[in-house]
Formats: structure tokens, sequence, C-alpha cells
């Protein structure tokens, strides 16, 4: 891809109001100010400044305007006194009100194998063993309200004793569309990010009611239990978006190290999949499985105090601590 290279991210002062920014290397300037600069004849504009989420709207032509824009403003110095680093700032999510967000169950075989092992999904029956032939993808809704931000403090909710990682990549959707084929599903993507599907396994399979099993509103939807960034990357500059690394540690200690090439379904048939039963919507979220290393595994959990560092190669790095419920 040619062009220089850009970063989105939704950030915010100490106390301060949220703000769409642009991000150059490690730095952010806000997008309504990158846009004054940048400002002139002949130029064409962005159809809105207000978040991310509006950009997402008109994607294809905001797209080509944020290149013309990063470009110009690598080169402007007065762009640099408007803006701040990343470090200086409280990162939110990307996209802060996705309209749903789906994600994969059991989608890295060896996730399959080590939840198996712990007793989450039943022993007796056929045994899943990543043969695509007779199955399809399996995706569940987690509620859009329990994002956090990439450096969010995230509750641990009284009484649960079992709260565990997956570190996973996400990707948002810029296009409406129904019934997606695989083969244009990128087609319909605006770009990728970090993210974790923090679960409640105390919570997650019903002992009252077990012919239901899993539960997935109270194992997954707890707040802040879906950080996520710190950036949007666009499409145009994740070179490989199925050849990247998942890496997750828990107080310095590596827990998870996986490949999105070892992915079962791709994030283009979950979306095939999705598509066939509803719309797309602009913002909407796919969040597209967890590689091996959990705590169910090894029955090992998160207790307040412990520190979750979460990255996907070239998206970005989150660092959550865990603390006990107010």
């Amino acid at each position: 891809m040619n062009g220089r290279a850009f970063k989105l991210g939704t950030f915010a002062k100490s106390g301060g109001k949220p703000f769409p920014a642009l991000v150059l290397d490690e730095i952010a300037i806000p997008l309504d100010a990158a846009a004054d600069l940048y400002r002139g004849p002949g130029r064409k504009a962005l159809s809105s400044t207000a978040s991310i989420q509006d950009l997402l709207d008109d994607w294809d032509l905001n797209f080509a305007v944020l290149q013309e824009m990063a470009a110009a403003l690598d080169r402007d110095g007065e762009a640099k006194a408007k803006a701040a680093t990343v470090a200086s700032l409280d990162a939110r999510p990307p996209v802060g009100r996705p309209g749903k967000m789906f994600y994969a169950a059991q989608n890295f075989q060896e996730h399959v194998d080590e939840m198996i092992r712990a007793g989450m999904s039943p022993k007796d029956g056929p045994k899943f063993t990543g043969e695509k032939s007779t199955t399809r993808p399996y995706l569940f809704l987690k509620a859009p309200s329990t994002l956090a931000g990439a450096n969010d403090d995230i509750e641990i909710p009284r009484g649960l004793k079992k709260i565990d990682w997956e570190a996973e990549i996400a990707c948002a959707i810029s296009k409406r569309g129904r019934h997606i084929k695989a083969e244009r599903a990128l087609d319909h993507v605006a770009g990728w990010m970090t993210t974790n599907d923090v679960s409640a396994r105390d919570l997650q399979i019903r002992q009252d009611r077990p012919g239901l099993r899993s539960d997935w509103l109270n194992g997954k939807s707890h707040d802040r239990f879906a950080p996520m960034g710190p950036f949007l990357v666009p499409r145009a500059f994740v070179k490989d978006h199925m050849n990247l690394f998942i890496r997750l540690s828990v107080n310095g200690a590596v827990k998870q190290n996986g490949n999105t090439s070892q992915f079962i379904f791709t994030p283009e048939e979950q979306i095939e999949y999705a598509s066939d039963i509803l719309s797309l919507e602009c913002g909407d979220i796919f969040v597209c499985g967890t590689c091996g290393g959990v705590g169910q595994g090894t029955n090992t959990f998160l207790n307040a105090g412990d520190v979750m560092e979460t990255e996907v190669e070239g998206l970005g790095r989150m660092r959550n601590k865990f603390v006990a419920e107010a």
C-alpha cells in the first residue's frame, strides 16, 4: 500500500471529553484540528470529525481524505503543536458505540482441545477437529456496553473467582451488507484492533440448567469485559491479517502466544456466516477467536492486582489491571 501509514484512535485528556484522533507514529492529532490544518482549495473534506464511528459511515471517501491528510500533516510543523503523545492520553475504545459485537467461539484447535480437557465442552460425542466441511462458524453476541479502554482497570464482579482472559483480533465493519460472500468480505472491513474477551467462567456453564449449558450473557457481558484498542489500524496498512501474532501475559508471564494463521474459520468466513443471518451495519465489530493458553485450561484465573497485557502484531498493546469491584 502506497501512502503514509496512520492509525486512528479515540482519546481523552485527563477529565476531558473523548475525541477522535489521527495517529502518526506515537503522536495523536485531534481529528478536528487535523481537518482545520488540512483544509484548503481543491481539497476534499472528511464527512465528519465527531467520531471514528461517523467516519465508518462513508469509509471509502474518508479513508482517501485521511491518506492525503496524513501525508500533508507529517510535513507540517504546526500539526505537532496541536498534537499530544499517545502515552499522555487516556485511550478509549476506538469505536465507542458499535451496534453489534460478534464473537467467535473456539476458533483455534488448541483452544477447542483445552476447553474439552477443562470440562467446558462435552467429552462425549464427536470431537470437532477443525474439519469445516460439516460445520459452520459458531458466533455469540457480547453487549457493546462491555467495552473498555486499552489501559482501563477492570473490576472483578463481587463473588466471582474464575475471571479468565482471551486475547483476540477484532475488525470494524464499514459497509452495510447482507449475504456477503467471504471472497468480498474484506470490502466491508475498515480496519483491525487488539481486544480481549474477558470471561467469567464461574457463570459460563449454568449449574441450575445443565441442559442449556453455556450462559453467554452471564459469562461474557459484565462491565468492562471487552477492552479494545488503543488503535483502529486501517485494513490497507495490515499486510496480512492471517499472519499476525497474538500474545498475552499476566504479571509479565506469557500465557498465550498464537498466530492468526491458526484460525479455523477466517474473519471473512465469519462475516459471510453472520450476514446470512442478519444485516451487518457500519460500526459492527467482529472478534475473531482466541488461541490456546486461556486460564481455564490450567485452572488459573485473574485476581485483584493482576495486570493483563494483550498485543496483536502491528495493532497495539493493551495493559489492563484487575481490581475488586467497588
